[in-house]
């Protein structure tokens, strides 16, 4: 029976520790995109949070909810790659082996709840601002949206990278798997 979703993230940390990596724990991205939300909205000129503004508000959040779709979209296909690649036969039974196949389900997992994170907090903001509330929890809102789109980004892009890494690193397994093969042909 495959793992739960939180165990294997926590046996993913425990993995980082143990190869002397603990400076991959600290959440420097999400940091960083927090910051980012928060330096957008607090740099915005008052005028933007005015009621009248609402329609450009939700246009600017619009955008970014697609944006997000669009991210999502984008990082399937590389999910699907992933997918194939570390569930391809022998390389499948090489990475669990090794117990790192359950750290690249627990990366794909991750990735996608990152970005339907990112989409329901945009969705979210779009229905807050119907609510008769102003002032710092429409900023407060408007500032997550950004920082989950940007965070969203960053794993789309980390899925891409570790799609490729998988890619070279299946054609080594695959070449040092068909050394022996060639060989024994070769001898005939």
């Amino acid at each position: 029976m495959r793992p739960t979703f939180l165990k294997s993230l926590l046996d993913s940390w425990q993995l980082s520790l143990s190869l002397g990596r603990e400076r991959d724990l600290i959440p420097f991205w999400i940091l960083g995109a927090l910051a980012l939300g928060g330096a957008l909205v607090h740099f915005m000129p008052l005028t933007f949070w005015a009621p009248d503004q609402r329609p450009t508000i939700v246009s600017i959040l619009s955008a970014m909810m697609t944006f997000n779709g669009i991210i999502l979209a984008l990082c399937w296909s590389a999910f699907g790659k992933v997918y194939e690649i570390i569930g391809a036969g022998t390389f499948a039974a090489h990475l669990r082996k090794h117990n790192m196949l359950n750290h690249y389900l627990v990366f794909v997992g991750y990735c996608h709840l990152a970005q339907v994170l990112a989409i329901s907090m945009t969705a979210f903001s779009i229905f807050a601002l119907w609510l008769p509330l102003q002032g710092w929890f429409v900023k407060t809102i408007f500032a997550g949206a950004i920082a989950s789109t940007a965070y969203a980004l960053r794993q789309g892009v980390a899925t891409s990278t570790v799609m490729q890494d998988l890619i070279w690193q299946k054609s080594l397994f695959d070449s040092s798997e068909a050394g022996p093969a060639i060989q024994q042909v070769q001898q005939k």
